[in-house]
Order: structure tokens, then sequence, then C-alpha cells
């Protein structure tokens, strides 16, 4: 089983809100001049809008349970003749098309934790665009280093009350690795009604720590150009303490 078949039943109650990235993806997709594809679409946050703002957009993951939580918001959405969704691995794409823009969300591509598969997804997605095609993957960058810092500790990722009633509260323990740019996180998802008994799942995961021109380099030999490296998205500088590690790659 993925891991984030196990996550999906919590994931839209905490990312429901975030939308700081739309923006960008919305004004690059307006410079593509083909079908947008996204890979770890997950449950649609951002395939969704795209598609109502009129693109035709495939949209790939790994988890059965996140592509059907997707698959239901694209039918509710009307949106079946602009979506297509897809179960791979991004690291084993195969699909019969080519796109004129790529992007991999919101730490995603970092999940990714061995050299191999990294450099394989990077192949796959360059065999998947045009010429001159856009591909952006978006890496965090100081917060995943704040953690790193903490291993051991409990942190307190929020709490959200659900429509039937149910408390939903998100806890994550890293741990940092003595050997390599690894990041694991225990995520404690605890459930409970008022005064009730807590229902607890515990997932493991894991994240790649990538270093500026470690990103590059992996993508230079995949075949694309660095067009710019950003620190936020709202494509401020990046600089070693950014939120996040924008990359904007040109596929040669």
């Amino acid at each position: 089983m993925h891991e984030y078949d196990l996550i999906a039943p919590f994931y839209d109650i905490e990312h429901q809100q975030f939308n700081e990235d739309l923006d960008m993806y919305r004004d690059f997709a307006a410079l593509s001049s083909g079908p947008l594809l996204e890979l770890a679409c997950g449950s649609g946050r951002l395939l969704i809008p795209l598609a109502l703002d009129g693109y035709t957009i495939t949209g790939v993951d790994a988890s059965e349970k996140m592509l059907s939580l997707a698959r239901e918001r694209v039918q509710q959405a009307n949106l079946t003749s602009r979506v297509t969704l897809v179960q791979q691995d991004m690291s084993t794409l195969q699909i019969s098309q080519k796109f004129s823009f790529a992007f991999v969300a919101l730490g995603s591509f970092a999940h990714l934790t061995s050299r191999k598969t990294q450099q394989q997804a990077l192949v796959a997605i360059r065999k998947h665009l045009t010429t001159g095609g856009t591909f952006i993957v978006d890496i965090s960058n100081a917060d995943a280093r704040y953690m790193e810092n903490l291993s051991g500790q409990l942190l307190h990722q929020g709490t959200w009350r659900r429509e039937d009633g149910t408390v939903l509260t998100h806890l994550v323990s890293p741990a940092s690795s003595q050997s390599s740019h690894l990041l694991e996180l225990t995520h404690f998802y605890d459930q409970h009604h008022q005064h009730g008994p807590v229902n607890r799942t515990v997932i493991t995961t894991h994240l790649y720590l990538f270093e500026r021109t470690e990103m590059e380099l992996l993508l230079e030999q995949a075949g694309f150009v660095i067009k710019d490296v950003y620190g936020d998205h709202n494509l401020g500088p990046f600089t070693l303490e950014s939120q996040r590690m924008i990359v904007i790659a040109e596929a040669r």
C-alpha cells in the first residue's frame, strides 16, 4: 500500500484552504501552448481549478486513494472532458502524450528518496515534454531544515473540526538521518469526538533534503536547462533561508 493511501482520509481537511501556489501555476499555464501535466496530483487541489480555468490537464499519482478523491471531485465539477487521471509512479511514467507544461507541487518530488528514482523520474518527465516545454519542481526548503533541527520532538501541525463533529489533530515527529540527506517524519493523526476516545493513525514518510546545486545538476543531466530558481510562490529570490526552492526548467 502506498503511504498516501493512508494519508488520503486526512489530506483534504488539512490542505483545503491552501492555495498560495495556485496563481503561480496559473501564470505559467497561461504561457503554455498545449495540455498540462501534474505529477503527484493528489486529490486535485491544483488540478481542479486549472481545469475550471479551461485547461486540459492530466494528473498522475501513485496513490489509488488520492486519485479516488480526485476522481470524485472531477466528476462533481463536471470536468471529465478536461481531466485525465492516471495511477503511475512518476519514476516509471509512461503516457502516450506530450505536454507543454509539467509540474510537481508542494514538495512532493522529495518523496523520491533514492538518487536512482530521482534520476529516472526526471528523465521520464523530460520524455513527456515538448522541446521548449516548461517544468516546475517546488521543494520545501526552510521548513524541512527547521524540522531537521528538531529531531525527536513532536510538532503540532493543526487541529480541525469535521462536518460530522469529529476533531482531527495532526502531529509530526521528525528524525534526521546521520548518514544521508533524509528526513523521516512520523505522523500522528488523532480523531475523536468531544469527551470520546482517541482513534490514532500512525504513518511514516520520508523526505529527501535537496541542495540547490544538486537539484540543478539532476535537471541538467535529465535534459533540462535551468531558467530560474525562486524562494517563494510570489517568485521572490532564492536564498538559503527561503521557505521554498522553486526551480523553473525548460526541456531542451
